[in-house]
């Protein structure tokens, strides 16, 4: 296990259902201008979605994303390979507050509809389990419909934030027990479905 009982993440091959093959693995502080290209390279609306901003994302929002690995957290990020070599097409962390990983995700808006927020989802939520973590909860924008409907599907419940109308909080139990009532964990083998 990682510092803070986190167990490493190990860096991981996916393969799309068109056989595109992609790398997973930690993010780290070297990643640091390919994460900037990644965010910059969003639409308005997925850097809206995601950041709550359509303009540029603050460098310390991008310094705080490599190092929520620390204290327990994590920080991965998926990439193609390419002739100029890796670029990052998606990338998913999760922060931990006490029994709870607090996570997000980004897809590039051209690798969407392709599985990866769910198969990011189901690894953030599989890596929060293992590290003995009991809930995995987020903040969605309530305008982000495919992004409420993913986690739906993914048996997260959601709920209007009381404090926040234009949020939504969504939220997951992760003790095998609680999680039977119903809900249905995401899709983690090889076939990609969304």
């Amino acid at each position: 296990m990682a510092d803070g009982g986190v167990p490493p993440l190990a860096v991981q091959e996916w393969v799309l259902r068109d056989g595109v093959r992609l790398a997973v693995r930690p993010a780290t502080t070297a990643d640091g201008p390919a994460l900037r290209a990644f965010v910059d390279g969003l639409s308005r609306e997925s850097r809206y979605f995601r950041y709550l901003t359509g303009g540029r994302v603050a460098e310390p929002v991008l310094e705080s994303f490599l190092a929520s690995a620390t204290d327990g957290g994590v920080a991965m990020l998926v990439l193609v390979d390419t002739d100029q070599g890796e670029r990052i097409v998606a990338n998913g962390q999760y922060v931990v507050n006490q029994d709870t990983a607090e996570f997000a995700v980004a897809v590039d808006d051209d690798w969407q509809g392709k599985g990866l927020g769910r198969r990011l989802i189901g690894k953030l939520r599989e890596l929060a389990r293992s590290a003995g973590l009991h809930r995995m909860r987020g903040d969605v924008l309530s305008e982000n419909r495919r992004m409420l409907a993913l986690l739906r599907d993914c048996g997260f419940h959601l709920r209007r934030n009381p404090e926040d109308s234009m949020l939504h909080l969504v939220e997951v139990a992760l003790d095998r027990a609680e999680e039977s009532g119903g809900a249905r964990a995401p899709a983690a083998g090889p076939s990609l479905s969304r």
